[in-house]
């Protein structure tokens, strides 16, 4: 998962990637902690005139819906979606980009993810832990570092 400025905020790793999505989800420690809503999710918060609006983890058709988990409505291709489910959709997919982004600004970084690391298991999982860790540290420092340009100005 990450946040809106490209930063992971929770990283579940060691799954093989020919395991489906749902799938790993489903046996992962973060899934669990999702399906038995014990994952510590901020707790509502009031949005102006809308009132109190929960906090949403986004994720795609292969996910289940939760209460803190939202997927698109299904049937995309095989019905013709209410033209309110299909704008939900196309939102839901537009804000899904940015843990698409958040890879790709990794992988252009760290040129070790442009391949397959040929490694063992935890090898690899030890690589990936310190890619995310890097990743998050970089967009760290490089936002401290603006900050630190912006005031000296």
């Amino acid at each position: 998962m990450c946040d809106a400025s490209y930063n992971f905020v929770l990283v579940d790793i060691g799954a093989a990637g020919r395991c489906s999505d749902g799938g790993v989800f489903s046996s992962s420690e973060m899934g669990k902690s999702f399906i038995n809503n014990i994952l510590n999710v901020p707790t509502e918060k009031e949005i102006g005139q809308y009132g109190l609006i929960p906090f949403y983890a986004v994720a795609d058709e292969a996910f289940p819906l939760l209460k803190n988990l939202i997927r698109p409505f299904p049937g995309r291709g095989k019905r013709k979606l209410p033209l309110d489910e299909s704008i939900f959709n196309y939102r839901l997919s537009r804000s899904r980009r940015t843990i698409e982004n958040t890879f790709g600004i990794m992988a252009s970084k760290w040129r070790i993810l442009r391949r397959p690391i040929i490694a063992g298991e935890k090898t690899v999982n030890a690589i990936t832990k310190a890619v995310v860790v890097l990743h998050n540290f970089v967009k760290m420092s490089e936002k401290m570092l603006k900050f630190d340009i912006t005031v000296a100005h």
